[in-house]
């Protein structure tokens, strides 16, 4: 393998047999060499290699800039929500977070501490991937020394949802959760409800919303040819759709957004299936 570019001591790009530019790092790997050597393939320890180039490219610029600590953290939460939660994350990913590692690091070196007002509701809405943040401030304290705290691990969380969606953008995350959390309170004081969020119910229904919300910031609207029954349904579950009504006007006022008929009825399917499960819990 030839290297074509090298990024520090310890990491160089060099590419596949497909011609595919790769970042290769490891002890040593890039010490004393130039574009042109031989790549010691003895010395390789970690491969990263990004479907896109502009990914790769802005990748290999914060190797140059940032320990090669932090991209391994990078790789260790992507390896962890594809291949263990099985969410899909885009390469991106490894951009972003490594460039969030080493900022959150020099906050934390400078003295300050950043809160995360959304914590709490990423924790509940997003529990895969609060999971994997804390997990990786864990990995972070093992590697420096450093313990960034629950506040950092939702912001690395909001990074892994972001990651998953269109744009890659966390200030969408952020309104994302915020519609979440809106739809909840609406129909908990509609309905008059505490929700069990442990039940099956409330998790497909906040599964739900997670798509919707999506589709909302991506100004996207979902159809499924149910129109024909939709009217039937409203008939025989006027109270629920009393509820889903509240929740249309509150988006159409505050996103501009109007909920079509679908997206109507898969709200109401999910608020039904909830409100018996709750009427079923207090017999």
């Amino acid at each position: 393998m030839e290297i074509i570019r090298v990024l520090n001591t310890n990491a160089v790009v060099t590419v596949d047999k497909n011609q595919h530019e790769i970042i290769v790092t490891g002890p040593g790997l890039g010490f004393r060499k130039k574009k042109g050597d031989s790549l010691d393939e003895s010395l390789i320890d970690k491969t990263y290699k990004l479907q896109s180039n502009e990914d790769s490219r802005k990748l290999q610029e914060f190797v140059m800039a940032v320990s090669e600590q932090y991209l391994d953290i990078a790789k260790r939460v992507v390896t962890e929500a594809r291949e263990k939660e099985g969410l899909k994350i885009n390469d991106v990913l490894y951009v972003t977070l490594t460039d969030h590692i080493n900022s959150a690091i020099e906050r934390y070196q400078s003295g300050i501490v950043l809160n995360n007002v959304l914590k709490s509701d990423i924790e509940k809405f997003y529990p895969k991937e609060f999971s994997i943040g804390k997990k990786a401030i864990l990995w972070i304290k093992e590697e420096t020394g450093i313990d960034l705290g629950d506040n950092e691990a939702a912001f690395i969380a909001m990074h892994i949802v972001a990651s998953q969606t269109n744009d890659n953008n966390t200030s969408n995350v952020q309104k994302m959760t915020e519609l979440i959390n809106a739809i909840v309170q609406i129909a908990r004081l509609h309905f008059k409800v505490d929700f069990h969020e442990n039940s099956f119910s409330y998790q497909r229904f906040i599964t739900h919303l997670k798509f919707f919300a999506g589709r909302v910031f991506d100004n996207a609207t979902y159809k499924d040819s149910m129109s024909e029954i939709y009217n039937i349904i409203i008939k025989q579950n006027a109270y629920v759709y009393s509820g889903v009504q509240k929740v249309a006007e509150f988006i159409k006022k505050r996103y501009n957004y109007i909920l079509s008929v679908d997206e109507a009825f898969y709200l109401m399917i999910h608020l039904k299936r909830i409100l018996d499960e709750e009427q079923q819990n207090t017999l």
